[in-house]
C-alpha cells in the first residue's frame, strides 16, 4: 500500500505593533496607547519593520533622527498623528540650531519609512554657519515617504547681502550615497513661510531616482519653490550625481520671490526689495528624464525654470506638459543658462500644451517663454501663450547659443496683442511681427494668432481658480493641434481628463470634452466611445445603455435601472416621472394610444420640483403609451 502524505505551508501576514507618543508620556513606559513614551526619538529608536508610531496631538520640542531603519514594502515602518487628532508638531521655538547644518526631522538610510500627518516648524538662525532643515532625507535607501506633512517657518535669517553661503531648506531629499533613494514619495504636504538663503523650498539633489513628487503646496517663500539638481558633486559617483527618472505633478506653487532675500541683495522687506527677482516655482537644475506635468504655478518669478548652473552641463530629456502658469513676475517658462562662461544649458526638453498666460507682471521683459543659453533638441509645441499686453513678448532668444530645428517651436496659439504690435526675439534679433519671427526663426508654421485664447473666465487675477483657464467650445485651441500628435501613456490634460477628445488635441493645458463626452472619459477613460463606451453599451447588465446612463444620472458600472421612468397613478391621472441629468441632450416626452400608430410629442405641461426630477400628468382614454426620447445634439 502506498500512503501520501501532503504537506501544506501557510505564509501568514505579520502585523507590527503600534507604539503611541504623547506629550504626556515617559520615555520609561512600554509605548502603548495606556503608558505612551514622551519623545517620538524614543519610538524612532526602538520601532522595527511592521511597526507604527501613533503620535497625539500636541508639541514636541525635539530634533529627531530615524536612521538605518530597513522596512520592506509589505512590512514598512510608519510614523503618523495619531488618526483623528489635530497634527502633532515637532517644534523649533527657542531652540538654537548647533553649528553646521541641522534638521528637524532626518531620515538616513532607511527603507520604507512613512512619515504622514506632522507638522515640522519653526526652526530658525541668522548665522551663516548655520544650515536649518525641515525634513531631511538623505544617505541611501527605498520608498521612503512624505505624506500630508506641513513644513514651516524654516528661516536662514542672514542679513548679509549676496551671501551665497547663507543656506537654509523646508525638505531637503540629499543622496549623497552610492546606492540611491530610490522611489521617494513626497505627496500632499505644504511647505510655506520659509527663508532659504541661497537654497530651496523643496529640493531633489544628487544620487536620486524614480521619485514622485505630487500634489503638494508650496507657497510663500523667499527662494526657489521645488527643484531637482545635479552636477554638484553631492553623489561620489559623478554618473550618478542627477535627481532623474521622477514625476512632478499635481502641485500648486505661488509667491515663490526672492525679491527681498539679502542673498540676492534684499533686506526682508525694509525699505524695499532688490532688483533680482530670480526664482521659479519649479526648477529642474541639471537633472534629467523627469516630466513636469499638471502643476499650477503663479505669482513666482518664474513658473519654470530648466537649465544647469554648471558650464558644460545640462538638464537633460525634461517634458513640461500640461501645466497652467499664469501671473509669474518676470516670465513664464525659462530654458538653458543666463550666463554663456558660467552656465550650462538644456536639451532634448519638451514643452508641450501649457497654458501660460500674462507672466511679465512687473514688465521686466521675461515673456512668456525665454530661451538662454545652450538650448539644444528641444521643442515648444501646442501652447497656448496670452503675453501681458503691457510688454506684449513672447519667445525670446537673446543669444546665437544654441540650435532649433526648423519649426521645432509650432502649433501654438498666440493671443494678448495685436500679431503686427508684438516682441519675439531670435538670435539676439528683436522682431515686431508674427510674420517677420516666423521668416526669422523658420518656426511657427502652423501657429497662429488669436483675438481671444477662448478661455472660461473673462477676467483674471493672480488667485484665479484654475477652472477658469478652461477652453470654451468656440475656443480656437479645439481640436487645433498637431494632428499626428499622440499622447503619451497615462498622459492627461491639466484639469485629470483624456489629452485627447475628437481625434485630434487641443492647443494648451485644457482639453475641451463635451458633458456626454467627459461623462464617457469619467467612467471608461474612453471620450470617443469604444468598447464598453458607445452610447448603446450596457457595462453593468441592467439593461439601461450608457447613453441613457447619462441621460438619467445614472452610473454605467453599477446597475441602478431603478433609475428609469417611472407611471404612476395620482388621483385620476397617471404621472410619468423621469430625470434630465445629462447636459447638452435632448429630452422628449412622447405618447401614443397604440403600439403600432405613430408616436406624438406629449403637450401636457412639464413640472419640476427643481431637485432633477420632472414629471407630466396624463388623463384620457386608455390604453396608453408613454416614452421618454433622449438624443444627443
Amino acid at each position: 500500500m502506498r500512503i501520501l502524505s501532503l504537506l501544506f505551508a501557510f505564509a501568514l501576514p505579520v502585523f507590527g505593533a503600534e507604539y503611541f507618543v504623547s506629550t504626556t508620556g515617559l520615555d520609561a513606559n512600554g509605548g502603548s496607547s495606556g503608558a505612551p513614551w514622551r519623545t517620538i526619538q524614543k519610538a524612532a529608536n526602538t520601532v522595527v519593520p511592521g511597526d507604527t508610531v501613533s503620535i497625539l496631538a500636541g508639541t514636541y520640542s525635539e530634533r529627531v533622527t530615524i536612521s538605518g531603519k530597513r522596512a520592506t514594502a509589505g512590512q514598512p515602518i510608519v510614523f503618523r498623528t495619531r488618526p483623528g487628532d489635530v497634527m502633532a508638531a515637532i517644534d523649533q521655538t527657542g531652540v538654537t540650531p548647533p553649528s553646521g547644518t541641522s534638521a528637524v526631522l532626518t531620515i538616513a538610510n532607511c527603507d520604507y519609512v512613512t512619515v504622514q500627518n506632522l507638522e515640522v516648524r519653526n526652526y530658525k538662525t541668522t548665522a551663516d554657519t548655520k544650515t536649518p532643515i525641515g525634513i531631511l532625507v538623505n544617505g541611501d535607501g527605498s520608498g521612503v515617504k512624505l505624506l500630508g506633512c506641513k513644513v514651516h517657518d524654516i528661516w536662514q535669517s542672514n542679513t548679509t547681502l549676496n551671501n551665497f553661503n547663507a543656506n537654509g531648506f523646508g525638505i531637503l531629499v540629499y543622496g549623497d550615497a552610492t546606492l540611491p533613494i530610490a522611489d521617494f514619495v513626497l505627496d500632499g504636504c505644504e511647505v510655506s513661510a520659509l527663508r532659504t538663503g541661497a537654497s530651496e523650498s523643496v529640493v531633489l539633489n544628487g544620487n536620486v531616482t524614480g521619485f514622485s513628487v505630487t500634489n503638494n503646496l508650496v507657497h510663500d517663500c523667499n527662494n526657489i519653490g521645488i527643484d531637482f539638481i545635479g552636477f554638484e558633486g553631492t553623489a561620489p559617483t559623478v554618473a550618478l550625481d542627477q535627481a532623474r527618472n521622477g514625476v512632478c505633478s499635481g502641485n500648486t506653487v505661488w509667491n515663490i520671490d526672492s525679491k527681498f532675500n539679502p542673498a540676492y541683495g534684499g533686506n526682508f522687506g525694509a525699505g524695499g526689495g532688490n532688483a533680482t527677482r530670480s526664482a521659479p516655482g519649479l526648477y529642474v537644475d541639471g537633472g534629467r528624464d523627469i516630466v513636469l506635468e499638471r502643476n499650477h504655478v503663479y505669482s513666482s518669478n518664474f513658473a519654470v525654470s530648466l537649465g544647469s548652473e554648471h558650464l558644460g552641463k545640462v538638464t537633460s530629456n525634461v517634458t513640461v506638459r500640461n501645466n497652467l502658469l499664469h501671473h509669474c513676475h518676470v516670465g513664464g517658462i525659462v530654458l538653458g543658462g543666463s550666463d554663456n562662461l558660467q552656465n550650462g544649458g538644456a536639451t532634448g526638453c519638451t514643452i508641450t500644451n501649457n497654458t501660460l498666460y500674462e507672466n511679465d507682471t512687473t514688465g521686466t521683459g521675461g515673456g512668456q517663454v525665454s530661451i538662454q543659453n545652450f538650448v539644444t533638441a528641444t521643442t515648444i509645441r501646442q501652447n497656448i501663450m496670452v503675453c501681458n499686453a503691457s510688454t506684449a513678448q513672447f519667445v525670446l532668444k537673446d543669444n546665437t547659443t544654441g540650435s532649433f530645428s526648423a519649426n521645432a517651436i509650432d502649433w501654438n496659439l498666440y493671443s494678448g496683442a495685436a500679431s503686427n504690435a508684438v516682441e519675439f526675439i531670435w538670435n539676439n534679433s528683436a522682431k515686431a511681427t508674427f510674420t517677420a519671427w516666423k521668416t526669422a526663426s523658420a518656426q511657427d508654421a502652423n501657429s497662429f494668432f488669436a483675438a481671444s485664447a477662448g478661455l472660461v473666465g473673462p477676467a483674471f487675477t493672480a488667485a484665479s481658480p484654475a477652472a477658469n483657464f478652461g477652453l470654451l467650445s468656440a475656443s480656437l485651441a479645439v481640436n487645433a493641434g498637431e494632428p499626428a500628435f499622440a499622447a503619451q501613456s497615462a498622459e492627461r490634460d491639466f484639469g485629470g481628463q483624456s489629452r485627447v477628445a475628437s481625434a485630434r488635441v487641443d492647443i494648451g493645458a485644457d482639453e475641451f470634452l463635451s458633458a456626454w463626452q467627459a461623462w464617457r472619459d469619467q467612467y471608461f477613460a474612453l471620450p470617443d466611445g469604444g468598447a464598453g463606451a458607445n452610447a448603446g453599451d450596457d457595462t453593468d447588465g441592467d439593461g439601461v445603455g450608457n447613453l441613457l446612463e447619462f441621460a438619467l444620472g445614472g452610473n454605467p458600472l453599477a446597475p441602478d435601472a431603478m433609475r428609469l421612468p417611472t407611471l404612476s397613478p395620482v388621483g385620476a391621472a397617471f404621472r410619468f416621472q423621469y430625470r434630465k441629468d445629462g447636459s447638452g441632450l435632448s429630452y422628449s416626452v412622447e405618447k401614443t394610444s397604440a403600439l403600432a400608430s405613430p408616436w406624438s410629442a406629449a403637450v401636457e405641461a412639464e413640472q419640476t420640483d427643481g431637485a432633477g426630477n420632472y414629471w407630466r400628468e396624463f388623463t384620457g382614454p386608455s390604453p396608453l403609451f408613454v416614452r421618454l426620447r433622449v438624443a444627443l445634439p
